[in-house]
């Protein structure tokens, strides 16, 4: 399994992108997440903006991770969008098999 984090501007973004790689079988469940604050440099000044966290769980497959990045950076608004890799050490059976099924 891998997951994704993927800030996006509002809730809007983050439920396309979602609904999108999940009608295309690339992910198994989408987790939007509201009220982040982000801090960052942008263009040599440090801007402040509220986003959603987007993460995407899927199974780890020769292309699956160059296929989400290749789909959002498509799908995502932002010049400069974080499509962040994150490793799973583990997880149960039941949500593999879940996952697995989700996705055929």
């Amino acid at each position: 399994m891998i997951l994704f984090y993927i800030p996006c501007p509002d809730k809007a973004c983050a439920e396309k992108i979602a609904k999108t790689l999940l009608e295309e079988k690339i992910i198994g469940c989408a987790n939007i997440i509201p009220g982040m604050e982000s801090m960052y440099w942008w263009e040599g000044k440090i801007e402040t903006s509220s986003e959603y966290i987007l993460i995407l769980k899927t199974l780890k497959t020769p292309d699956a991770e160059k296929r989400i990045r290749e789909r959002v950076q498509a799908l995502h608004p932002y010049e400069v969008p974080c499509v962040m890799t994150l490793p799973v050490l583990g997880i149960n059976d039941s949500y593999k098999k879940w996952l697995e099924e989700s996705m055929r």
